[in-house]
């Protein structure tokens, strides 16, 4: 089984479908069994679903779920490239 570090190291790989069938298994077996990482992956998916939506639009009003911590932190990124 995995440990939590090495869950981590292979977790956007995971998520996007990105690995071997063996990998994605130990990966899936990981997350069944270990709580935290599961809570994580769960917030991880929230955290992208929310960043998809605040830019669908970019002339639009974002969604009133929006976290503003979250957009102020979308912005300082894009402004920081």
């Amino acid at each position: 089984m995995l440990t939590c570090k090495e869950f981590d190291d292979f977790m956007l790989d995971y998520l996007e479908g990105g690995l071997p069938v063996w990998q994605k298994f130990m990966c899936w077996m990981h997350v069944k069994m270990c709580r935290e990482c599961a809570y994580f992956v769960q917030k991880y998916r929230r955290v992208i679903t929310l960043g998809k939506d605040a830019f669908q639009s970019p002339d639009g009003m974002l969604p009133d779920y929006v976290p503003e911590e979250l957009v102020k932190a979308a912005l300082a990124h894009r402004r920081s490239k």
